[in-house]
Formats: C-alpha cells, sequence, structure tokens
C-alpha cells in the first residue's frame, strides 16, 4: 500500500527554491487531490515558484495560490475530457443488451487513450458514426455538464488575475526596498571621505 502524501513531502522543495518558508505548508495543507501525483503537483510548482522569482514568504504563498488556480483548471479540463468520452462510449454501445457493463468501460478507456481498437471501429460503423460525429453528438448531449465547467474555469481565471495583480505590488515593493536600501549604501559609501575631510579640516 502505498504511502499517503503530507504536506510536509509535497512541499519539502519549494523551501530550497524559494528560501522563504511555505505558509501553506506551515498550515498543513495538502493541495493534492486522492490519484493525483504529488511528484507532477510539486514539480510543478517549483518551476512556477523559480520562474515567477518569487523569494519573500508573501511572494511564495501568492505563487502557491496561483498554482493552485492553474491546477485547478487543468482538472476541469481533464473532468470535461472525461465527460465527453465517456458520453461517446455509452453513445457506442446505446442499444446493444449484449454488451456487459466492462466492455462498455473498456470502450471508454479506448477512447481516453486516444486510441480505436475493432471493437470501437465496428461499433462506429454499426452507429453510422465516425469519430468526429460520435464526438459532436457528445458533446451536445454534455453541453450543460460542460458549460458549468467553463464557468468554474472563467472563475479560476478571475482569481488568477486578481492573484496576479498582487504579486505584481508584492514584488515590486521588494524590488522597490531592494534598491533604496542600495541607493542608501551608495550614499553612505560617497558621503564616508566627505565627512573624513571634514573632520581633517576642522582640526588645527
Amino acid at each position: 500500500m502505498s504511502e499517503q502524501p503530507t504536506s510536509d513531502s509535497i512541499q519539502s522543495k519549494s523551501i530550497a527554491v524559494a528560501v522563504a518558508p511555505s505558509i501553506s505548508r506551515l498550515l498543513g495543507v495538502v493541495p493534492i487531490l486522492p490519484g493525483e501525483s504529488a511528484d507532477l503537483y510539486q514539480a510543478s510548482l517549483d518551476t512556477l515558484i523559480e520562474e515567477l522569482g518569487a523569494r519573500s514568504v508573501l511572494q511564495v504563498y501568492l505563487a502557491e495560490k496561483i498554482h493552485e488556480c492553474l491546477w485547478w483548471m487543468r482538472r476541469y479540463e481533464e473532468q470535461k475530457r472525461t465527460i465527453v468520452t465517456t458520453e461517446m462510449a455509452s453513445l457506442l454501445n446505446y442499444g446493444y443488451s449484449r454488451q456487459t457493463r466492462i466492455e462498455a468501460a473498456q470502450t471508454r478507456n479506448t477512447l481516453l487513450a486516444n486510441k480505436v481498437d475493432a471493437g470501437v471501429e465496428k461499433a462506429l460503423k454499426a452507429e453510422g458514426h465516425t469519430l468526429e460525429s460520435l464526438r459532436q453528438e457528445a458533446m451536445v448531449a454534455k453541453r450543460m455538464d460542460l458549460l458549468e465547467l467553463d464557468l468554474q474555469i472563467a472563475l479560476q481565471i478571475k482569481i488568477l488575475a486578481g492573484l496576479q495583480a498582487s504579486y505584481e505590488v508584492a514584488f515590486n515593493r521588494k524590488a522597490n526596498v531592494e534598491r533604496m536600501q542600495l541607493q542608501n549604501a551608495l550614499l553612505r559609501r560617497n558621503l564616508h571621505p566627505l565627512e573624513v575631510e571634514a573632520v581633517e579640516l576642522s582640526q588645527p
């Protein structure tokens, strides 16, 4: 039996990459759902954190939330594909009472793998369908389910835009602070010779 992923195993790499600790990890958040790959999620998150240049705690947290939005969009897209493919298999199996549930599942899995075997070709011919026409019929039949998922994707896009704007503010604020610190250091360095010269001139 495989070991359940924990927040420590999922978030351990982001600390090394981003230096700042992960708030999600401190809160014990496990962002993946059952059946999802913790390694794939973490690799994707690490890539995004590195690409965004997230270093502060706030930046890392916002990067995690941005990644979460993108991951949910990925889930919804996969769900749309599964809905259409399952309906395609159901349409092919319609009216064939001799087909068992196992055979129906095999048809679905074959289509999900983007394959067409002899059984699928025979069923397509019997129903007078091509893969394209079957897909169109399945999409029409499931249009309300697909619309619901599209609305969820649109919501994630809206949330994503807000998070990106917040990240821009956090990133620019940190950059401005670093620039001011550098300017102050240069100013102190430039003023030091003048202070020394002033002291020397003031001495009798």
